[in-house]
């Protein structure tokens, strides 16, 4: 029995039902066609006033291509201030033309500079481009030089200056001598048994609170990365003398500080990098820098490298290798997760040790350590750190410190480069993940 039928019903009461259904129907069939009617016009008509869009920016692209604006409206289209403007025009980013009235720029060359800096959203930096640092078959350059054959002939402040400027230009860092004072004083201060890394941290925070960039300014305008350097380190001479200074003995940096003066998107790197990015001045970067650097995996490994040689001089190569490898820890200062077969910075530090327990330690341990692990576990420049910490008596954060002194270079170029690139493109997204745990 059809289900919608009950027993009584006339024919006629059926029928009726039907005519009704297929009248509804009908309606139904019509109201469709009006609503396809209708939404056909509005794309239509979305389509004209794309089509008008289009053509007001093709028109607009034509205007632009045949003026030229000032220096101000330039700045603002490009969102910049004018200081970062001009720094574009002598990068050669940007053409200016000199008139009586001030600089004019091709609205052009703006608009495609503008949509340069728009083309990668902000969150979706997987990879930097820079002048700075290359490293090729684990050979590692700085602006196309060596980075060893640099640390034979060219001192910390001449390497520092030709990752900023791309020159290598001779010379003391210049001094701000009010603002090297005044750091110093707060330093003074400090418990005796300050370390020199916490020292570090300590000048950098001081020093940018005592020589805040101007905001109206922008970080760039201001960044004279020399004084504030100066300042931190409390040169007098040279970096090379200020890192024996403050470790208490000399040590023979200079070519460490060389060889550690960049190395890529390293952590910390990036971390100066993401500060900039935000436009945050150039001590603020170096202590984000600071603060990245200074974990065990990092800058701090040059201490646990420094320990297992400490291990290795009582006990000999073999049994703490075979100790290292029982307890299934990795081996301090062996390998790297960038250099894929060997570390020359290394190379070149422990080929220039000074004579005594250390230097005679070091080759055996070596061989030692590949027979356990393999080819990829060469020396890397933490246990190179750490043996001439060690050769010179001095504590395991002496590594810790000559890395982050040497690295301050690379953290300033870094950011000085980063200041010309599009603000807050390290603005990464998460994604959220959900928890199965009760």
């Amino acid at each position: 029995m059809d289900e919608s039928s009950t027993p009584g019903t006339s024919a006629r009461e059926i029928g009726a039902r039907e005519i009704g259904a297929r009248e509804i129907g009908a309606r139904e069939i019509g109201a469709r066609e009006i609503g396809a009617r209708e939404i056909g016009a509005r794309e239509i008509g979305a389509r004209e006033i794309g089509a008008r869009e289009i053509g007001a920016r093709e028109i607009g692209a034509r205007e632009i291509g045949t003026r030229e604006i000032g220096t101000r409206e330039a700045a603002h289209r490009l969102g910049v201030k004018t200081a970062t403007l001009y720094a574009y025009v002598s990068r050669g980013l940007i053409t200016a033309r000199r008139t009586p009235g001030g600089s004019r720029f091709d609205a052009a060359q703006v608009a495609a500079l503008a949509a340069r800096g728009r083309s990668r959203p902000a969150g979706a930096v997987e990879t930097v481009a820079s002048e700075l640092t290359s490293l090729d078959g684990d050979r590692l350059r700085y602006r196309g030089r060596d980075a060893v054959e640099l640390s034979r002939t060219t001192s910390f402040e001449e390497v520092a200056r030709l990752l900023w400027s791309g020159t290598a230009t001779a010379g003391p860092l210049r001094r701000d001598e009010d603002l090297t004072r005044r750091v110093g004083d707060v330093l003074a201060g400090l418990p005796a048994a300050t370390r020199p890394p916490a020292r570090l941290r300590v000048a950098v925070a001081v020093a940018g609170a005592l020589a805040p960039a101007a905001p109206e300014a922008g970080p760039e305008a201001g960044a004279d990365p020399e004084p504030l350097l100066a300042a931190v380190l409390g040169v007098r001479t040279s970096v090379a003398e200020a890192v024996d200074e403050a470790l208490g003995a000399p040590g023979r940096w200079g070519p460490a500080l060389v060889l550690l003066a960049d190395h890529g998107l390293a952590v910390s790197t990036v971390a100066a990098r993401v500060a900039a990015s935000a436009r945050a001045p150039l001590p603020s970067a170096l202590s984000a820098a600071l603060g990245a650097a200074g974990g065990p995996l990092h800058a701090g490994a040059a201490a646990a490298a420094h320990r297992f040689l400490e291990q290795v001089l009582t006990d000999g190569p073999a049994r703490a290798v075979a100790a290292r490898r029982l307890s299934q820890d990795g081996v301090p200062g062996f390998g790297h997760v960038v250099h894929t077969a060997r570390d020359p910075r290394a190379e070149e530090l422990l080929d220039a040790l000074p004579p005594g327990p250390v230097a005679d330690v070091v080759g055996p341990l070596v061989e030692q350590v590949v027979r356990a692990h393999g080819a990829r576990a060469f020396p890397n420049v933490d246990l190179a750190l750490a043996a001439h910490a060690l050769a010179h008596g001095l504590p395991a954060d002496a590594g810790e410190f000559v890395f982050e002194v040497a690295r301050t270079a690379g953290w300033i170029a870094h950011a000085l480069e980063e200041y010309h690139a599009p603000g807050l493109r390290f603005r990464v997204r998460g994604l959220q993940q959900t928890s199965h745990g009760t």
